[in-house]
C-alpha cells in the first residue's frame, strides 16, 4: 500500500498549496536579486532601492533568489507551485526512509503524517520561501546521519560537507545542521557508540561553511543575527510566551501537548525496566529535546520539531498503542482516506482561478503610482517594501523592506514604528524627504494624515490610502483597474533592468 500512501500525501500536499497561494512578503526582493546576478553577474552588498539608512549587507538567501528567479522568469506560476509541492514531497518522502531505517517492514499509515502536517501547515504550505530549502536539507541530514549509525556505514557522512555548502549559500539555516551533526557526535559518545567520526564531520562541515562570496564574514553575520532582537517580525514570537498567540496556532499547540504526553507516557512506562539510560538511544533524545527548546522559542522553529517527531518517533507512537487492524481493514483505511482528499483536491483545482496571487498587498496603490508616472521617495510598511521595490523602481525608491534585519540600519524600524503610531511623523518626514504615503488604515497615522496640509488624499480603497506631497495637488490623476485578473497577469511585471 505504500503507492497509495505516496499517492494521497502528493494529492494533499496539492490541496494545501491550492487551499493558500499567497506570495512571501519577501520573495519580491528574491526575485530582484536573482535578476541583478543574471543580468550583472554581481551580487550587490548595496541596497539600491531604499532612500533611508543603509548599509554593506550580507546576503544568506542568495543562492534561493537564483533558484527562484529562473523558476519564474522560465515556468511562471506554475513552476513556482510544482517546485513547491515537489521540494514538500521530497522532504516528507526522505522522511519515510528515516523511519524504516529503524523498522524496514513499517506501514505508512497516512493519519500519522496529516495530523502532523497539518499541526504546520501555516509554515510550510502557505508560502514560497528560502527556509523551505532548510526544511529539505534538515530531513536530509537526518538521514545520513542515521544512516551512517544504523548500516555502521560512515562514509556517507562525507555528503555532508558538500550539502553544507549548497545550504549555507541557500539559506542561513544551515546552522541548525551543523548543530545537528554536533548532537550526532555528543549523543553517540554517551551511547558509548563510535563517535569520532560525526566530530570530524562537524568540523569539516564548519569548514565548508565558508564557501560563500562573504568568507569568513558570513559566519560572523549567521552568529551574531541569533542574538539579533526581532520583536516586530510575527515568525520570531513564541507562539507559548506571547500574548498575541494566546488563542492562535491551535493546531500546533495540540500537537505539541500530545506529542509531549506521549513522550512522558513512554518514558514512565520504561523507566523501570533493567539498563533504562543504558538502552535509549541519547543522540535521539537529544535531537527532540534540542527542537523542541527552539519550537518554544519562535514559531519558525515549529517545523524543526514536528519533523524531528515524524522521523525519530513514528514507530514509537504505534508501539506504545500495539494494536493492529486486520490487513483488509487497515487497507480500507487508507483507501477511504485517498478518496476524501482526491475529492478534496478536484472541487479546490475547479475553484482556482489563478495559482499565486497577491489579494492582500496594496496592489491598486501601487497601480495609482505606476499609471501615474508618480516619481519620488515612497513610505510604505516594511512588510510591503519589496513588493514596492520590484514594481516601481527605478521611479520609487522605498523606506526599508522586510530584510531590515540584513539591510538596514536598526533604529529604522523603530522610527517606522513611531510613524505608524502618529508619534514621530513629522520629524520623520524632514528627516527623511518623503514624497508618497501609503499607509494601511488600520493605523492612527491615516486620521492624522487627514488633516495635514502638507499632504492630501489622493487615492484609497477597502485597506490602504495613498497620500501625495502638496506639490502634486494640482495633477490629475487615472484611476487603478479594480480587475483582480489584469493584477494577476501583470503580477511579475518590473521596470528593473539592468541590460537595456
Amino acid at each position: 500500500m505504500d503507492f497509495i500512501f505516496y499517492l494521497t500525501l502528493s494529492l494533499f500536499i496539492l490541496l494545501f498549496g491550492l487551499i493558500d497561494c499567497n506570495i512571501d512578503y519577501d520573495f519580491w526582493a528574491r526575485l530582484i536579486v536573482g535578476k541583478n546576478f543574471f543580468q550583472t553577474g554581481e551580487l550587490f552588498n548595496f541596497d539600491f532601492q531604499s532612500y533611508g539608512i543603509t548599509h554593506k549587507f550580507i546576503d544568506h538567501e542568495w543562492g534561493s533568489s537564483l533558484i527562484f528567479y529562473l523558476i519564474q522568469n522560465n515556468f511562471g506560476d506554475i513552476g513556482l507551485f510544482v517546485f513547491k509541492s515537489l521540494i514538500i514531497f521530497l522532504t516528507v518522502f526522505v522522511i519515510t526512509k528515516i523511519i524504516r531505517l529503524d523498522n524496514k517492514n513499517s506501514k505508512l499509515h497516512f493519519l500519522f503524517f496529516f495530523f502532523c502536517l497539518h499541526s504546520i501547515s501555516y509554515n510550510i504550505f502557505s508560502n514560497i520561501r528560502c527556509q523551505t530549502f532548510s526544511f529539505l536539507f534538515f530531513v536530509l541530514y537526518l538521514y545520513i546521519l542515521k544512516y551512517a549509525k544504523n548500516k555502521n556505514n560512515y562514509r556517507v557522512l562525507w555528503c555532508l560537507p558538500v550539502l553544507n555548502i549548497i545550504w549555507a549559500n541557500c539559506h542561513g539555516g544551515f546552522s541548525i545542521g551543523l548543530v545537528l551533526i554536533f548532537l550526532f557526535a555528543v549523543g553517540e559518545f554517551l551511547n558509548k557508540e563510535k563517535y569520532k567520526p560525526y566530530f570530524y564531520c562537524f568540523f569539516i562541515s564548519l569548514f565548508t561553511s565558508l564557501i560563500n562570496p562573504y568568507g569568513i564574514e558570513y559566519i560572523y553575520y549567521i552568529f551574531n543575527a541569533l542574538s539579533l532582537n526581532r520583536i516586530h517580525i510575527t515568525e520570531w514570537q513564541s507562539a507559548f510566551f506571547n500574548e498575541n498567540f494566546k488563542y492562535f496556532l491551535i493546531k500546533f499547540k495540540i500537537f505539541f501537548a500530545i506529542t509531549n504526553l506521549l513522550f512522558i507516557y513512554s518514558i514512565f512506562k520504561n523507566i523501570k525496566s533493567k539498563n533504562f539510560y543504558k538502552n535509549i538511544d541519547k543522540t535521539k533524545y537529544l535531537i527532540l529535546l534540542f527542537t523542541l527548546i527552539i519550537s518554544l522559542k519562535s514559531l519558525r522553529f515549529h517545523v524543526f520539531f514536528t519533523y524531528s517527531v515524524m522521523a525519530l518517533c513514528y514507530n514509537d507512537f504505534y508501539n506504545i498503542f500495539n494494536k493492529k487492524l486486520p490487513e483488509i481493514y487497515d487497507n480500507l483505511k487508507e483507501t477511504i482516506i485517498f478518496i476524501l482528499i482526491l475529492i478534496s483536491t478536484i472541487s479546490h483545482f475547479q475553484n482556482k482561478n489563478y495559482l499565486i496571487s497577491t489579494p492582500d498587498y496594496p496592489i491598486y496603490c501601487i497601480e495609482f503610482i505606476k499609471q501615474n508616472s508618480i516619481k519620488g521617495n515612497l513610505f510604505i510598511n516594511f512588510h510591503y517594501g519589496s513588493y514596492a521595490s520590484y514594481k516601481l523602481y527605478p521611479n520609487n525608491q522605498i523606506f526599508m523592506d522586510g530584510r531590515y534585519e540584513e539591510v538596514y540600519d536598526n533604529s529604522l524600524i523603530n522610527e517606522m514604528a513611531g510613524v505608524f503610531l502618529a508619534k514621530n511623523q513629522d520629524e520623520f518626514f524632514k528627516k527623511y524627504h518623503t514624497d508618497i504615503l501609503i499607509l494601511d488604515k488600520s493605523y492612527p497615522i491615516v486620521e492624522k494624515m487627514k488633516k495635514n496640509n502638507d499632504w492630501f488624499l489622493a487615492y484609497e480603497d477597502e485597506k490602504f490610502s495613498l497620500f501625495l506631497n502638496k506639490k502634486y495637488k494640482n495633477k490629475k490623476f487615472k484611476t487603478p483597474t479594480k480587475d483582480l485578473n489584469y493584477y494577476n497577469k501583470t503580477k511579475f511585471n518590473t521596470l528593473i533592468d539592468w541590460v537595456n
